[in-house]
């Protein structure tokens, strides 16, 4: 899949967030802080995250 949001579920806690799947900084979870992703300079790396579902 190309460029396109995600929303993922924080492994620590279960808050959803959308993510770009191709972000560039870290991404951590608005409810308990864990890292969600780390920036690898191209496609995002889930560390403490699963995806949901691909949105449009």
């Amino acid at each position: 899949m190309a460029n396109s949001f995600i929303r993922v579920s924080c492994k620590d806690c279960g808050q959803e967030t959308i993510l770009f799947s191709r972000a560039t900084t870290q991404v951590v979870c608005s409810t308990c802080s864990a890292t969600l992703t780390k920036s690898t300079g191209g496609k995002s790396e889930l560390v403490g995250c699963q995806i949901v579902e691909y949105l449009d």
